[in-house]
């Protein structure tokens, strides 16, 4: 038996059960393990006197009058009873659409009942029926769940996984660290985040859960660094002279944030080991041109390199923003992209085996297995979260040589620059935090749907100039769920009838890509001038002709989310606008709209979206490209991830600290590990 063991080895969880459990991403015994409660129910009996209106409490007591199941409407039913509490009160019980508690619910019954109390009516609204072995225990764990998944079910099978894999569950931190900082075993911990006997317990498997997570995440990141600079990179020696005569040459001058980027990154590329560089910088800031300027240098060494982008329409955008401004210097860059046609691709890919293309830009289609570099010198991924681990190295090991490619890897999504440099740990991180000259502030507004009147005259105005306008909604069409948000069809159908006299394009997942391409490339001729679109173009759209974006339903979206969509205008001298049609209902909802209205710094941002947020949204693979955790937070926990870093960084220089079976299991866990560096 070992903890890894598939999660049907669990008593209790069949076939059924353990298909409900994958939707929950849990394969094993340890990811059920791993599941933690997203918040925990106070189940403890409460005196009648003591609750307030409205307030979730459990009240104990004895069931004075049979149960009785009423329907209604179809199949809505209402399950009711009295339970006498206390000495001298009796209230009634509701429970609506669980007919089956009556099974379980007897005359003369001692019963602890969860809900809601209504103090006007002496109701319960209950909730749940306390077992009898959760009467004792003041808190209930609430997990998250799917349809057909109960609470109940989950809180079974981890009890069953304790009970059958408890004392297989390996100690993985050294003992040194445990002690020093004293922290209870992994086996406790895992048991009192699920089953705490009080807060102080609960706090207690928190601290060692936090610090084994970012402990295990700086041990892999910075073991990886250790041994990149201990392998034979290849070596850029550009011709210093002649990169700063070609900057010089640009139809602008470059921001000092810039040029000090470029600087730390050619500084790598003559590094004797390969460069690991994380580029990050706030939307419009200009790391694509800094990128450029790094791929030119390894060019100008007689090295090739390659630039890998997510989406086709970025890809050849990429490729026209290069040629545009690179070509009357000499310099060319070819693309690589799915849709080409067979004859394109082969005299590409022969290009780049002959060594004849030396700059290339493209998607996914860079790591097919028929591609292949003479001599690869650099590797740049752009929007480098939508890459795997395995992708980016797939690039980095097609040159022809023994020596390992340098990558660069560009993120938009900007993190604190002391917050980067402890999560990146020895991954060296460049950080442009300057607007290019000449651009303007984008005033942003919040409105309300009921004034969108004037969101329409603004976006008048701004087109009998002669501008355009992005009109961005969070669903290509309604569904059951959401059928309030307007979608892009209904959207583009009423903006094509109140702008008679202007072109709508749509763009959306749902077209191919031949007809993604189409529309975006007739909007940055401007044959389209209000383009209505998801978030497709959140991401290195570059119009500088729009100077509106209105975000519809912008409550829907996280902070960095937005900031990415607000960063598609102002990307010129023009002044630009941004309009949040929202109607937040929460407190944090019109948190997060005023922070949109009032900030226009990425890096604060990002900082206050992790606040409000958390883990969660900002931090999940699909936006941000930073690693996730089962229950640390990077914000309110990144004191114990610097204490960490310091602890990995310490063991690796002074490795002998560490017996060989500590070190030996920190090895075997990383192998089980899909945290991504």
């Amino acid at each position: 038996m070992d903890w890894l063991d598939a999660v049907t080895q669990v008593k209790g969880v069949g076939p059924a059960r353990a298909k409900l459990l994958q939707q929950l991403d849990i394969y094993t015994v340890k990811d059920l393990l791993f599941h933690f409660p997203f918040r925990f129910e106070d189940i403890q009996a409460r005196d009648l006197a003591t609750i307030l209106d409205q307030e979730k409490v459990t009240l104990k007591g004895r069931v004075v009058t049979p149960p009785v199941v009423q329907y209604y409407g179809g199949r809505k039913n209402r399950l009711s009873f009295k339970l006498a509490v206390g000495d001298h009160d009796i209230i009634q019980v509701t429970f609506f659409n669980q007919p089956y508690l009556k099974q379980s619910i007897q005359l003369g019954q001692d019963k602890a009942i969860y809900g809601k109390w209504q103090s006007d009516k002496q109701t319960l609204l209950g909730m749940k029926v306390i077992n009898a072995q959760q009467e004792d225990d003041e808190f209930a764990p609430v997990y998250r769940a799917t349809k057909g998944l109960k609470q109940q079910a989950i809180v079974q099978s981890i009890q069953a996984a304790f009970q059958a894999y408890g004392d297989l569950i390996p100690e993985v931190l050294p003992q040194a660290l445990n002690d020093k900082y004293r922290l209870i075993s992994l086996r406790q911990a895992l048991y009192q985040m699920h089953f705490p006997n009080d807060e102080a317990e609960r706090t207690q498997a928190k601290r060692k859960i936090i610090f084994q997570e970012f402990f295990l995440y700086q041990w892999r990141l910075q073991l990886a660094a250790q041994r990149q600079r201990q392998s034979e990179g290849v070596r850029v020696y550009y011709d210093v002279t002649e990169l700063k005569g070609l900057i010089q040459r640009l139809p602008y001058e470059l921001t000092g944030a810039q040029k000090k980027a470029v600087n730390e990154i050619c500084y790598d590329l003559m590094a004797p080991y390969p460069m690991r560089r994380m580029l990050q910088g706030d939307v419009g800031s200009g790391k694509t041109l800094v990128a450029f300027l790094a791929m030119i240098a390894t060019v100008q060494a007689g090295f090739q390199t390659a630039l890998m982008v997510p989406t086709e329409i970025l890809a050849k955008q990429h490729l026209e923003s290069f040629n545009k401004l690179f070509e009357p210097m000499g310099l060319h860059a070819e693309l690589l992209v799915s849709a080409m046609t067979t004859t394109e691709k082969r005299q590409t890919i022969e290009g780049l085996q002959t060594g004849r293309i030396r700059l290339v830009i493209g998607t996914h289609a860079l790591i097919q297995e028929n591609i292949n570099f003479k001599q690869l010198g650099l590797v740049v991924i752009d929007e480098q979260h939508r890459f795997g681990v395995k992708q980016r190295q797939t690039l980095l090991e097609k040159g022809a040589s023994n020596e390992t490619a340098n990558l660069l890897q560009m993120t938009a999504t900007p993190i604190p620059r002391s917050l980067a440099m402890t999560l990146y740990g020895e991954l060296s991180v460049s950080t442009i935090d300057e607007r290019p000259k000449g651009r303007q502030p984008i005033q942003t507004e919040l409105v309300e749907e009921e004034q969108i009147e004037r969101v329409y005259q603004a976006m008048a105005r701004e087109l009998q100039a002669g501008h355009q306008v992005y009109y961005v909604l969070p669903l290509i069409e309604s569904s059951e769920h959401l059928e309030q948000i307007e979608n892009v069809l209904e959207i583009a159908a009423k903006l094509t009838e109140r702008f008679p006299n202007y072109r709508v394009g749509m763009l959306h997942g749902q077209l191919d890509k031949a007809a993604q391409q189409a529309v975006m490339q007739e909007f940055t001729s401007n044959q389209v001038q209000i383009l209505v679109a998801t978030t497709m173009v959140e991401v290195g759209v570059d119009v500088p002709n729009a100077t509106i974006i209105v975000i519809q339903s912008a409550e829907r979206f996280g902070l960095a989310q937005l900031h990415q969509l607000r960063g598609r205008v102002g990307r010129s001298h023009l002044a630009s606008y941004c309009y949040l049609i929202a109607n937040p209902t929460t407190e944090q909802g019109k948190s997060r709209m005023q922070i949109m209205v009032e900030q226009e710094d990425g890096f604060l941002i990002s900082q206050e979206d992790l606040k409000i947020r958390g883990m969660g949204d900002i931090l999940g693979r699909t936006q941000s490209g930073l690693p996730q955790f089962h229950y640390a937070n990077l914000f309110e926990d990144r004191h114990i991830l610097q204490v960490a870093q310091q602890e990995v960084a310490h063991y690796l220089k002074q490795p002998e600290q560490l017996s060989q079976t500590e070190y030996d299991k920190l090895t075997r866990w990383m192998t089980q590990q899909e945290i991504e560096i």
